[in-house]
């Protein structure tokens, strides 16, 4: 087993803020439905638009989907990057270094494109991030790591509790 630090990223509003991006294309994507906007709330998610407009089909649904990830990855100028969070990054051994993102796969390869990132992770781990233990347990295999090697870069507050009460090596991203 290694003694070196091990760094575990997230992607979506840690290494690149995309909150504002994922409602505009949310937004976008509702108005050409002929749907109101979604203001009320920090971050649009497919469940939030779902559980508002509560008559979509699985055909629409699919459809809102598809356009909205169609937007966001044509817009990706419209994300801001951690400036600080990609020095880091860039600072560490890509031997060294993941990315764990619940967010969807072809987007995820997008932002890493397009921020010139794609190679700076030995592995990505997609993942809802619902069973955290589970998670952590793949990482440290596939690093071959003990959990106190392990340094995460996070901003879901819950994901971030998890950590926490595991005693994890957890840097808050706000």
């Amino acid at each position: 087993m290694t003694t070196e630090k091990r760094y575990v990223f997230d992607l979506d509003n840690t290494l690149i803020y995309t909150d504002s991006l994922n409602n505009d294309s949310y937004n976008y994507v509702l108005n050409l439905q002929g749907f109101p906007p979604i203001n009320d709330c920090k971050r649009i998610t497919r469940d939030i638009v779902f559980n508002k407009y509560t008559d979509l089909d699985i055909i629409r649904r699919k459809e809102i989907i598809e356009l909205k990830q169609e937007y966001f990855v044509n817009n990706l100028s419209n994300t801001t990057p951690n400036i600080s969070l990609l020095q880091v990054l860039e600072a560490q051994n890509v031997e060294f270094c993941m990315l764990w993102t619940s967010a969807e796969e072809t987007r995820v390869l997008a932002i890493l494109e397009y921020y010139n990132i794609s190679n700076a992770f030995k592995k990505i781990l997609f993942s809802n991030k619902a069973k955290v233990i589970k998670d952590i347990e793949k990482i440290c295999e596939f690093f071959e790591c003990d959990l106190e090697h392990l340094v995460f870069y996070e901003d879901n507050l819950r994901v971030i509790q998890d950590l926490q009460k595991l005693k994890l090596n957890v840097c808050p991203i706000h």
